[in-house]
């Protein structure tokens, strides 16, 4: 029945070849939100696995109402529609309107209020208040792009404001995240899942057409260098150090220069016959001006020859490292790869400004700000 459960969850992502082992680390992701093929044979394979129906909720996507309340008698379980709460997160809403937001909001409200501010001095409120709102709301950040807007909070305590995260700024940190799991772990069943739905070419995932989810098509804008805050911020952030070149395409990665070899010689790649080729490919069949590495449409003329020899002049230091994989590397951070607080702190950069005598009213720059509340005791 095991197996059974395991190939009705592959039929449903539309994925293949990935370990049935790895379904112990998703495994829960299933018990509450399932959906599939209208097939008794799916919900006998459920009823053999599962436990614990009467707490969980079954979703039906694409399947008539009177089957599905038909499948959650058998099981014993309830019902439930979309837009629906899942872990903490609502499903199947449209994070651009404000009514997607109000259960995290509630349950900001709520834990706020919980405390007496009576009992509390100014700089505890404030820890308090920073504590919740950037802590809460981490998980949704980290799925949806939230429409927020509130600057005068998030200023720096040195320049008048109250230190509270920029919650636009650490939305796309988190966001982020993604782009990089993207590039260093290819592995894992999410990303299948991804490759199924939207498909891979040369490498990359396709963003999709008007069908694309919302969370998908903000990860996609972070990636291509649109996104609202910092434009390119992520692709000049990363670069790919080159081992023995096999995993590293030679004209669209990033590996040498600052900035793909397609973006410094456009031309050139327009040209190029295979635009996928490996590094390690290209060097096997050689670089010489005449090299068979170098495979083009036409001719070249004596212009794009002179690019060429430019291109070409840029790989005389490069050395292959055989046996020596080729890994990618986040430039602020080249040991520990990508964190969200570096992407933020680069998000950031230059952002706030002094505010003059706000400042000195509130925070009494002469002193310590752990020391700023005593001064109305001496």
């Amino acid at each position: 029945m095991y197996a059974a459960l395991w190939q009705m969850i592959r039929s449903w992502l539309g994925v293949s070849g990935v370990d049935p082992q790895s379904l112990h680390a998703h495994f829960y992701q299933f018990t509450h939100c399932l959906g599939g093929n209208k097939s008794w044979a799916n919900v006998r394979a459920l009823r053999a696995v599962l436990v614990l129906f009467n707490k969980s909720l079954l979703v039906g996507i694409n399947i008539s109402d009177s089957w599905l309340y038909k499948a959650a008698t058998v099981l014993s379980c309830k019902v439930e529609k979309i837009p629906f709460m899942y872990l903490g997160l609502p499903i199947g809403g449209n994070p651009r309107r404000f009514q997607f937001w109000e259960p995290i909001v509630n349950r900001i409200k709520s834990r706020l209020s919980g405390w007496n501010s009576r009992f509390l001095s100014f700089g505890g409120r404030l820890i308090l208040l920073k504590s919740v709102l950037t802590s809460l709301p981490v998980d949704a950040l980290s799925f949806f792009k939230a429409p927020t807007g509130w600057n005068t909070l998030c200023s720096k305590k040195e320049h008048g404001g109250l230190g509270v995260r920029k919650l636009k700024e650490f939305n796309i940190a988190l966001l982020g995240k993604w782009c990089w799991r993207m590039l260093v772990d290819r592995e894992g069943l999410w990303y299948h899942v991804l490759v199924a739905r939207y498909g891979e070419v040369g490498g990359r995932l396709e963003v999709g057409g008007r069908s694309v989810s919302l969370w998908w098509r903000e990860v996609g804008r972070i990636c291509d260098g649109v996104s609202d805050i910092g434009g390119g911020w992520f692709g000049d952030s990363v670069r790919r150090r080159v081992g023995d070149g096999a995993a590293t395409l030679f004209w669209s990665h990033r590996w040498i220069g600052g900035s793909p070899l397609c973006v410094q010689f456009p031309r050139l790649f327009d040209l190029a016959e295979n635009k996928t080729i490996t590094v390690a490919s290209l060097f096997s069949l050689g670089t010489e001006q005449d090299g068979e590495g170098w495979s083009w449409r036409r001719r070249l003329w004596a212009c794009e020859e002179n690019m060429l020899e430019d291109c070409r002049a840029l790989l005389f230091d490069i050395s292959l490292v055989s046996n020596v994989s080729d890994i990618w590397e986040w430039l602020l951070d080249t040991a520990e790869g990508y964190s969200v607080r570096g992407a933020y702190d680069l998000l950031t950069i230059g952002d706030d400004s002094q505010m003059g005598l706000p400042f000195e009213l509130v925070w009494y720059p002469q002193v310590p700000l752990n020391w700023c509340g005593i001064h109305r005791f001496l």
